[in-house]
């Protein structure tokens, strides 16, 4: 019975994630204490910032890489047309994958991925002179924070190039695979980070052993898709920058909404912080970009019941298995919801105490300002997981919604900066998508899942 659960649960793709998830968490447990001790404001402020400056880049690589998967799992469903799943599919006894298509949209991600790359570092340049000007306007220690910038940016750039290799294992639904050993890497790193910073390591130290482990993370991927399916996937003939019309023709239409829509749903939250880091100060940064970094964490741990099958619902949804679907999503739906909710509530009582004990300069939002912007993301999360019932069909709703939603947020952002304090990014990061949505994503998922 043990071996059995034991079995069920290494072989778990929700488990799994939990345990990838749980170890990356580790850094507000081992890395942010010291971070926050042992860096000034300023340090501590730039380092929070340096991953909202690749937000243009991590938004099309992830809707890239979820409309590729998602196609991926088409063809291991037999699909040799990945195009999106707008009608309901005739169920189908096929179950053979189709390499062909398979192939065809490998190349042409691993292309897309280096040109996106390239892009994403001119753009986050560009963006982190902007936010980090004002963050080191009287700093002495200038150049340490614009090296460490422009180690993450080199990286970065490694990482987006090779990440079809990871997009190949998620479509043929080796999750738990990949979630296994990105529990070692992450545990690695924390380590890494921890005794780095132990040992007063400054700010160039740390982003470098910390991209280190994520370079090595990437290349440990492409020896996990050798080692699947007879390693059939490396074999294929890959050509840099080339491009089929008939996958771009498949693609485009799923990744441009897909894009716009993230770009609503996350890019808000990433512009409100670089914004609010232009015109506040160095404590008012700070704590505002510790509790967003917090509460995205317990976003990402909450989510794991639902984001971890997506790949077996597209499969599903390819195969026309309506009811075997409609069980699962309420299910997850409801067990992430659910997660999120008590992680908020714990998440109050834990981090001020956290802060506290480590008698840190930061500073923690004030409770009603927390469980504002905790409420604010539980109902953003429930529209985006309805909206993902019509996604794992590469079908992109209510993207211009999220997108006119971020953009009304940024310009309130400046208008009324010097009005709410730390309100302001918190209430026009999420109130105006909120508004455009209504409850038009509810109604939609509800519609395909009731499909006779």
């Amino acid at each position: 019975m043990i071996k059995i659960i034991i079995h069920r649960f290494w072989n778990s793709p929700t488990f799994t994630s939990w345990g990838n998830y749980l170890t990356q968490s580790l850094r507000l447990i081992a890395i942010t204490p010291l971070i926050i001790t042992r860096f000034n404001e300023t340090e501590i402020a730039a380092w929070y910032l340096f991953a909202s400056l690749n937000f243009f880049g991590n938004i099309i690589s992830k809707r890239l890489g979820l409309t590729f998967s998602r196609m991926f799992a088409f063809a291991m469903g037999g699909a040799e047309n990945l195009s999106p799943i707008k009608s309901k599919i005739t169920p189908s006894d096929k179950q053979k994958p189709n390499w062909n298509s398979f192939e065809l949209a490998y190349n042409t991600i691993g292309s897309l991925n280096s040109l996106i790359g390239v892009l994403n570092m001119l753009i986050a340049v560009s963006m982190g002179w902007f936010g980090l000007k004002n963050i080191l306007e009287n700093y002495d220690y200038k150049t340490e924070v614009w090296t460490a910038f422009l180690i993450v940016q080199i990286t970065s750039l490694v990482m987006f190039i090779f990440q079809r290799w990871k997009l190949a294992l998620i479509g043929m639904n080796y999750v738990a695979l990949i979630n296994r050993w990105n529990i070692i890497f992450s545990l690695g790193s924390c380590i890494a980070g921890f005794i780095t910073l132990l040992l007063n390591g400054n700010i160039i130290i740390l982003a470098l052993v910390m991209q280190a482990v994520s370079i090595a993370g990437v290349f440990r991927d492409r020896y996990l898709l050798s080692q699947v399916e007879g390693g059939r996937v490396l074999r294929f003939k890959y050509k840099v920058l080339k491009l089929d019309k008939e996958v771009i023709k498949w693609s485009f239409e799923p990744t441009w909404k897909g894009f716009i829509g993230e770009f609503g749903q996350s890019g808000s939250l990433q512009l409100s912080a670089i914004i609010y880091a232009g015109f506040s100060t160095t404590t008012e940064t700070a704590s505002y970009l510790f509790s967003l970094k917090m509460i995205q964490t317990i976003a990402l741990l909450a989510q794991a019941p639902f984001s971890s099958v997506q790949p077996l619902m597209s499969r599903l949804l390819a195969k026309g298995d309506i009811s075997i679907l409609k069980k699962l999503t309420y299910q997850r739906v409801t067990i992430s919801l659910c997660l999120f909710f008590v992680g908020i509530i714990i998440g109050s009582i834990i981090f001020p105490l956290f802060i506290e004990k480590l008698n840190s300069s930061l500073v923690f939002l004030p409770y009603p300002a927390w469980f504002l912007f905790g409420g604010l993301m539980l109902m953003a999360k429930f529209n985006l997981y309805c909206c993902s019932i019509s996604a794992i069909g590469n079908v992109i709703i209510y993207y211009w919604h999220s997108a006119f939603g971020a953009l009304i947020g940024a310009a309130l952002l400046f208008y009324f900066k010097d009005v709410f304090g730390v309100y302001t990014p918190i209430l026009t990061a999420s109130i105006p998508g909120l508004i455009l949505m209504n409850f038009g994503p509810f109604k939609n998922a509800v519609s395909i899942l009731n499909k006779k």
